[in-house]
């Protein structure tokens, strides 16, 4: 049976917010330590990058079904489920100490993850509606990067005592459990159709309201801002910061707290920005942003000028994301909100799976500096391809009768 509506949704958000910011503990509470676990599971700092970006794997094929799964059965039931795996993979992660049992561990939590990350957003399309939606998508967005703002204060703080112990923080998933159940279940709308049915339905509606290539277009998007933030930002700079600056664990969960800080202030105030702003402009401002942070910390002579580069990336990512949020889950009616969102959470997860992995090698192979350069290059081409690919795909959408 659906659930009542909320009279008061504005309530709620704490919690859903909270939710968020368990999925995004999965890649930032261990990010300082990145270091101390390559020497303690004996694997070189460029192979450590999949400890990192395995979390975000299963959720490539997984968010989409998901997502099925909260339109069929209700959202709070999956979350719950979600939040067993996670609580459990992530704590255990703690015990092993060899480095593909780890990484199996951190696959097997991101089956949790996944639907940590996306299930909050499929709430509040539930709950709000209008200029409030994109209001709460901010809070949430701001939500979870404070959370990866204070997650690597705390992992490296943790660490000072052992590289494995930041995994301890994962234990949350227990009280957080009980928390949930607060939360709406299934909206009142017809019930899912089976998984490549339903899927099928929600393309279909995409494309008779003309959504579809703008729906489209921004997954890759996604992906490649995502891929980025997370490679570089996230997994290459407790690398540089060990390997340029020699700073202490907890030192470096200090300084990679920077961008996480302004990203969420950026997140906080999103909604005041779009009433101002178009998308479109928003968009290209936090491209332009990202570029520009990430050539300030490619070029960084002290630690002042990297926090400054990492606050300006921070700034152009948070901004961004509360737009995908908002777009993702209101482009189709809330029959559909779950599906559609994982399958925008799945270029996400490909991002975050890549990014780090190829990050951390990348790296390693031609050196940090070059790699915050060449992040800044694919930021800077994203910027100039981005519209103009828009409006070819619009255009070919309308040709075939897609508007």
């Amino acid at each position: 049976m659906p659930d009542r509506p909320e009279k008061d949704p504005r309530r709620l958000l704490p919690l859903i917010m909270s939710i968020t910011g368990m999925g995004v503990l999965a890649f930032s509470v261990i990010a300082p330590a990145l270091p101390e676990l390559a020497d303690a599971l004996g694997v070189s700092r460029g192979a450590i990058g999949l400890v990192q970006g395995a979390v975000a794997l299963p959720g490539i094929v997984l968010a989409p079904y998901i997502g099925y799964l909260a339109d069929r059965l209700g959202r709070r039931q999956v979350i719950r489920g979600s939040l067993v795996i996670f609580g459990i993979a992530g704590f255990g992660a703690f015990f092993v100490h060899s480095y593909w049992p780890l990484v199996g561990l951190r696959l097997l939590q991101g089956f949790g993850t996944s639907g940590l990350l996306s299930l909050g957003v499929v709430v509040i399309g539930d709950l709000f509606s209008g200029s409030q939606r994109r209001w709460a998508m901010g809070l949430n967005m701001a939500g979870l990067t404070m959370t990866t703002t204070v997650a690597p204060i705390i992992g490296g703080l943790l660490a000072e005592g052992g590289a494995f112990r930041p995994f301890l923080v994962f234990a949350i998933a227990v009280p957080m459990w009980f928390a949930v159940r607060g939360l709406p279940g299934r909206p009142d709308v017809p019930a899912a159709a089976p998984p490549l049915r339903h899927l099928r339905s929600a393309i279909g509606v995409l494309r008779s309201r003309g959504r579809l290539p703008d729906f489209l277009g921004v997954l890759p998007v996604s992906f490649l801002t995502l891929a980025t933030f997370a490679g570089l930002v996230i997994t290459v700079t407790p690398l540089f910061l060990d390997q340029v600056f020699s700073l202490t664990v907890s030192q470096r969960g200090l300084v990679q707290a920077i961008g996480s800080a302004t990203s969420s202030t950026a997140s906080a105030f999103s909604g005041r920005v779009g009433t101002r702003f178009t998308p479109a402009r928003v968009v290209t401002g936090a491209f332009a942003l990202m570029a520009a942070g990430l050539v300030v910390i490619g070029l960084a002579p002290n630690l002042w000028v990297l926090g400054a580069g990492l606050a300006i990336t921070g700034s152009g990512s948070g901004s961004i994301w509360p737009l995908l949020q908002d777009f993702s889950a209101s482009v189709g009616p809330a029959e559909y909100r779950g599906v559609l969102v994982g399958s925008w959470v799945s270029a996400n997860r490909l991002g975050q799976t890549l990014g780090p992995t190829a990050g951390s090698a990348i790296a390693e192979s031609i050196g940090p500096r070059v790699a915050y350069l060449a992040g800044a290059g694919l930021m800077t081409a994203v910027l100039v391809v981005w519209r103009p690919a828009r409006s070819r795909a619009r255009r070919l959408g309308e040709g075939s009768g897609g508007g």
